[in-house]
């Protein structure tokens, strides 16, 4: 066994291989980047190694300060976690030259299986199906658009090295297909390191099945059952499952057949995931992730097995850490929603910035990366969390789920907290008729409301100016917690302060409202104007966790709020906002001139193509530039018809959140 371990990864899963690896005796040690100095990891773990700048090119995924780090602290092996270097041949041949192990494949595996390319023709040797294109690996756009022509459409992009939707794209018709081969190309390059693609025929609408493997690298192969990751957004997986529920028994062992049928052949050590597309009328192979999976909580779950054990102690001992025979059948039922910082209501656009609170709800296991006081950086991932719950049934651990996201709270960043509470609710998931579109279409079906966006806005000017009046005597607005204060209406209906209607300007990154509203009634409630609608608003006493009991409308539910400086964040079941709030006459003096016309970023970022020139006609709607963060790209687009008269920014320059990038005027 090992002595040392250095783990070269971040977040949750540094967190959740380190209480593994103690648990079993072995010391560890991690790294970090300059914006991970306070991160969870370092401090859960304590011995922790500076390699590089925020940018990941910089840092997570520098070999060369990696294997130093690893000297460094003294370890004799290196677990990469999941994600930057952990599916890269280099760094394992890398370690066996420094004689430090690879907790994973071995380099010629990952060549392999690393590859989307190669793996797919080791399928079709296999005689495993697979979907058709262009299997060939290639980084000249101009040869993958001639490949496209020739297929038919839809067809989907994707990059060899890619994971987790990244650096995949569909195309739907010719006209867009370069802008979206480009951006494969570049999300390749600057997630993997790797801007090589592949095209493959689009399956309508399949499910994602996966089978867990582990291998000993001498031939010998076993599976750990099934997972379902169906549940996904733009090709990213949201919800995942154990065991599979909906494919026939014969379908699932032909799955494990295949699935160490593959292992076997390329002599597979550890962990790895095998994955497919499974329509009414076949199962195509996907790919091959050799590594440990974002997911594998759900197959520890129905197994209770160890998987992070498993796979130190069969690459330590190069043998099979169990045997098939001794890998107990799935008992019961588990499901896991990971928790992002990001906007849903905003295209899921990453949210940056300090934790403020986070608490999550009882009854599942929360494998999380940050706590209250933490940063969301824009270098990497936006994960807070993963919560999975478990039960006897898989109707009763979805319930388990949604309950326990209910109880949870996320303030100072945006979540998908309430997005996942509702996900959770559909009809389609509850009676398991799910494909890899249901949420795309769900999506573009049930999008938020502006009213119900406005709605919040408004309780939370409430909130806020209830909240300046019982803190006014010690002349601060912004404590968070508020501890004991109540809300109180006065029976004569006047109340000094509550007899004058305050208003406020509410913004939001989907609108702005100015709200106004008068004194409370008997009742205790409030009654608010938004635009031209009236409805009432109510704020209960605080709860013994710091959250509210709230009224909006008809129905009383629980908020977490919080509000410093004049910007605040609420949290309820049905939205998760992020606001300025100002008194009236603060917001208005700016000359009320209409910037319709400017066109900023939407957060933090790395400039990666600009498609507009000064003095060139724009349409709305019309893409500006192509902006990336936290390893996704994101399109800055013209709000108005005009000309373009000005270009604050360039490819690869920095931007910061707001900051103006265009100008755009009348022709005239």
């Amino acid at each position: 066994m090992f002595s040392k371990v250095l783990i070269a990864n971040r977040g949750e899963i540094a967190c959740r291989i380190a209480r593994t690896l103690r648990r079993m005796g072995v010391a560890v040690a991690t790294v970090h980047s300059t914006a991970d100095a306070n991160a969870l990891h370092v401090q859960e773990i304590g011995e922790s190694v500076w390699i590089g700048d925020g940018p990941a090119r910089q840092s997570y995924l520098d070999i060369d300060a990696v294997l130093k780090a690893a000297q460094a602290v003294g370890a004799d092996a290196i677990h990469p976690g999941f994600g930057f270097l952990s599916e890269n041949p280099l760094l394992a041949r890398r370690c066996a030259e420094f004689g430090i192990t690879f907790i994973g494949p071995t380099p010629e595996t990952l060549e392999l299986f690393g590859d989307k390319s190669a793996a797919k023709l080791a399928a079709q040797r296999l005689g495993i199906p697979t979907a058709g294109g262009l299997a060939n690996a290639t980084e000249d756009a101009e040869r993958v658009l001639s490949a496209i022509s020739d297929l038919p459409l839809p067809c989907v992009v994707k990059a060899v090295a890619g994971g987790g939707g990244k650096g995949m794209r569909v195309i739907r018709s010719i006209e867009a297909a370069r802008e979206a081969v480009e951006a494969a190309i570049r999300e390749g390059r600057s997630s993997f390191g790797d801007g090589r693609v592949i095209v493959e025929r689009y399956l309508n609408k399949p499910r994602h099945v996966e089978v867990q493997i582990l291998g000993d690298g001498a031939g010998n192969v076993v599976h750990l059952y099934d997972r379902e990751c169906s549940l996904q957004r733009r090709h990213q997986k949201v919800i995942e499952e154990a065991p599979v529920c909906s494919i026939s028994d014969e379908l699932r062992g032909q799955l494990w057949a295949h699935s160490v049928a593959l292992g076997e052949a390329a002599r597979y050590l550890g962990l790895g995931t095998v994955e497919f597309a499974v329509t009414q009328d076949a199962a195509v192979f996907l790919e091959v992730n050799p590594r440990l999976q974002v997911e594998h909580p759900v197959t520890e779950s129905v197994l209770g097995l160890d998987l992070v054990e498993l796979q130190v102690r069969t690459v330590a001992d190069r043998r099979l850490a169990v045997q098939q025979a001794q890998v107990p059948a799935p008992c019961g039922h588990a499901v896991q929603a990971r928790l992002y910082a990001e906007d849903a209501a905003q295209g899921f656009l990453p949210s940056t910035g300090r934790i403020e609170a986070f608490s999550v709800g009882l009854g599942v296991r929360a494998d999380n990366g940050v706590i209250a006081g933490c940063e969301i950086s824009p270098h990497y991932d936006p994960m807070i969390a993963k919560l999975i719950a478990y039960d006897s049934t898989r109707e009763r651990a979805l319930k388990r789920l949604r309950e326990a996201l209910q109880q949870t709270t996320v303030l100072g960043v945006t979540s998908n907290r309430a997005f996942l509470i509702s996900l959770l609710g559909m009809p389609q998931v509850a009676a398991n008729t799910v494909d890899t579109e249901t949420i795309d279409e769900w999506l573009a079906a049930h999008a938020k409301s502006r009213e119900c966006v406005g709605h919040v806005a408004a309780l939370m000017a409430v909130w806020r100016h209830a909240v300046h009046r019982a803190s006014a005597a010690s002349g601060a607005w912004g404590d968070a917690a508020l501890t004991g204060w109540r809300m109180r209406r006065d029976p004569a209906g006047k109340a000094g302060m509550l007899s004058i209607t305050p208003r406020y300007d509410v913004s939001t990154p989907s609108g702005r409202w100015k709200v106004g509203f008068g004194a409370t009634r008997p009742d205790g409630l409030w009654p608010v104007r938004i635009d031209d609608e009236l409805f009432d608003v109510g704020v209960g006493q605080p709860l013994a966790d710091g959250s509210w009991l709230v009224t909006l409308g008809r129905r009383t539910m629980r908020m977490s709020a919080r509000c410093q400086a004049g910007c605040a964040w609420a949290d309820l079941e049905e939205a998760q906002l992020a606001l300025d709030i100002k008194p009236l006459h603060a917001a208005q003096g700016g000359g009320g001139a209409d910037h319709s016309g400017v066109a900023v970023a939407p957060m933090m970022g790395l400039m990666v193509a600009i498609h507009v020139e000064a003095g060139q006609k724009v349409a709305a709607g019309d893409r500006l530039a192509t902006l990336e963060s936290m390893k996704m790209e994101m399109p800055v687009v013209a709000a108005i018809d005009g000309v373009v008269r000005w270009v604050g920014c360039s490819v690869g320059g920095k931007v910061e959140r707001n900051q103006e990038l265009f100008r755009i005027a009348d022709e005239a």
